[in-house]
């Protein structure tokens, strides 16, 4: 075979490419859908205050613990997709990313929901 001839370069990868894209999609659309959903649950964490009489509860904590489990994951798992679309238009693996966020999101959250709990004074 001469070098007109010869076939070019092997698409090796190529369908982990394309496996890594669809993957990637889903994680990041299933992230969406999911804190939206966390968005929707923490706006009835306000109920949490119900028990409160007097003095009992920190009201600070509580407004800080509040803002922290509605506000902070949707930003992480927002800044997680940027990174992993950034990362699938270099050509690198990306699907771990949402995945990541999505897992660190959700601790935050829970972190903001224990803030929560504790500054009940229960």
């Amino acid at each position: 075979m001469s070098a007109a001839q010869s076939p070019g370069p092997a698409a090796s990868g190529s369908g982990g490419r394309v496996a890594d894209v669809i993957v990637s999609v889903i994680l990041m659309i299933a992230g969406i859908l999911g804190f939206a959903m966390l968005a929707f649950i923490s706006l009835f964490l306000v109920m949490m205050s119900d028990g409160c009489f007097g003095d009992r509860c920190n009201t600070g904590l509580m407004s800080a613990s509040w803002l922290i489990a509605l506000a902070v994951p949707p930003v992480v798992f927002v800044a997680a997709a940027v990174w992993t679309i950034i990362r699938l238009a270099r050509r690198k693996i990306a699907w771990w990313v949402p995945l990541a966020g999505a897992v660190l999101s959700a601790v935050i959250w829970f972190v903001g929901v224990g803030i929560r709990n504790a500054s009940l004074g229960r």
